[in-house]
């Protein structure tokens, strides 16, 4: 396991992931969000769109879907809302996650 997933881990364990697009709409302060590499193209649109809301990072998973790092069935987006866990996971992408870079149109 990746030093970012255990960071994740411990996320999960504090409450500190919110799970889904509709909750993570709702929140206030999100300090990093993480897609997953099977999300369809509007997906990656809508959580491009929130990590701009949040001013954030936004991951892709590339070695595990997202279902399988929560064990939810069919979640393709989750919040870490610690500031401390979302710096120490974004501090540790291996080559599990890719950062997610808004394109510029010039």
């Amino acid at each position: 396991m990746a030093k970012a997933e255990a960071y994740l881990g411990f996320a999960i364990k504090k409450r500190s992931v919110v799970k889904g697009f509709n909750a993570i709409s709702y929140e206030k302060r999100v300090f990093l969000l993480i897609l997953c590499s099977t999300a369809s193209e509007n997906a990656v649109k809508e959580a491009k769109s929130l990590a701009r809301k949040f001013s954030c990072p936004l991951l892709l998973s590339k070695t595990r879907t997202v279902e399988e790092l929560v064990h939810k069935e069919n979640c393709k987006l989750i919040a870490v809302t610690d500031q401390g866990l979302a710096r120490a996971i974004s501090e540790h992408v291996e080559s599990d996650f890719d950062f997610v870079r808004e394109e510029t149109n010039n």
